[in-house]
């Protein structure tokens, strides 16, 4: 049984082959796309961003009595459909993006971890002696875990902001001056008491996605830095037990 000291910072282990763990070998070959995905998420986000603006530019251009009437254009209500829904679910699509390169990182992490595991092992059969490597430490367990629930995290924020982004579609389809007319208890103002709820605190739902993948690296920089400090002292030993044949 693991003692505290093996379970937190790794105990010993012998390995027969210079293989990498499971993920460590999945790390390899996921990272790149990853970060392909990443980016096109941020570039999306980008164009979006400025088909945005060009609306909001159109919109707020106008008087605010057209802006409020109730005969308001129908264009000038499609403006406002699609600034205001936008503004709802842009925001968690930007920070999935970030997610997505962040997770990249992560797996680059781990592959670095596979290469230092596989070498060690190759370095110590082939001065011929018993190849040691660290067995995992609890921050390699956990840093993939984070990694995955953050991920989760942002995707199920975009879920959430794209379901009230719709909602806040069917709302601002109609003009101000209905909105601001509608009745106490109509199912239009509790449309928009649902649109306004939710865009208060979908806003700081992401950001705990984020600093889990970003708690995770850095459970994968302290792990790097044991095995390293692993690698180190297997290498002193073997210098010492060769100057002492």
């Amino acid at each position: 049984m693991a003692t505290t000291s093996e379970t937190l910072f790794g105990g010993r282990t012998v390995l027969a082959r210079p293989e990498a763990t499971t993920m460590q070998k999945v790390a390899r070959y996921m990272w790149v796309p990853m970060l392909l995905m990443g980016l096109m998420v941020i570039a999306a986000s980008v164009v979006i961003g400025i088909t945005n603006a060009a609306a909001a530019s159109d919109y707020f251009g106008l008087p605010q009595a057209v802006r409020g009437a109730a005969d308001a254009p129908a264009s000038v209500i499609d403006d406002r459909q699609f600034i205001e829904s936008t503004n709802v679910w842009l925001p968690g699509l930007q920070l999935l993006g970030i997610g997505l390169i962040l997770s990249a990182i992560t797996f680059s992490l781990a592959s670095i971890l596979g290469v230092f595991r596989a070498g060690g092992v190759r370095l110590q059969q082939a001065l011929g002696r018993e190849a040691q490597s660290l067995t995992p430490p609890i921050t390699a367990r956990l840093f993939p875990m984070l990694m995955m629930m953050g991920l989760m995290v942002l995707i199920v924020n975009l879920v959430i902001a794209a379901i009230i982004g719709g909602l806040a579609w069917d709302v601002y389809g109609n003009s101000i001056a209905e909105i601001n007319a509608a009745p106490e208890g109509s199912a239009l103002l509790d449309d928009l008491g649902t649109v306004n709820t939710y865009k208060t605190w979908l806003a700081p739902l992401p950001f705990i996605g984020i600093a889990m993948i970003l708690v995770g690296i850095s459970f994968a920089v302290h792990t790097i830095l044991q095995v390293i400090r692993f690698q180190g002292q297997r290498i002193r030993e073997l210098a010492q037990a060769g100057a002492g044949k």
